[in-house]
């Protein structure tokens, strides 16, 4: 398994909502792209910088995906005000994840 991992400076402290917002309406897009294998997005408010990372099956699937997850990443970016630090290609060497599914800050249950 690969990632594409893009770095994204300039939203401020509300970069995680700016984010969660961004990741959930790209979801049923990326899906469309063969290769796809999921996304991760973590966000540091003090910073104002976030990081999207998309799992794929192969650099060649990345390759595949590229243009057009280039032109809505600007798209997106540019909407929110903010800017493409990087983006970068890597392998995953070692994963082990105990759920799956969205998993973004839970509401707390109610006392009762």
């Amino acid at each position: 398994m690969v990632a594409s991992v893009t770095t994204v400076r300039g939203a401020g402290p509300e970069v995680g909502e700016t984010a969660r917002m961004a990741g959930e309406s790209m979801v049923s897009w990326l899906r469309d792209f063969d290769g796809y294998r999921g996304i991760l997005i973590v966000a540091d408010g003090e910073t104002g910088r976030a990081r999207i990372i998309t799992f794929w099956d192969s650099m060649e699937a990345i390759e595949r995906s590229e243009r057009g997850r280039a032109q809505v990443r600007e798209s997106m970016v540019a909407a929110a005000g903010a800017e493409i630090e990087t983006v970068e290609r890597v392998a995953v060497v070692f994963e082990d994840r105990v759920d799956s599914g969205p998993q973004a800050d839970p509401e707390p249950e109610p006392a009762g």
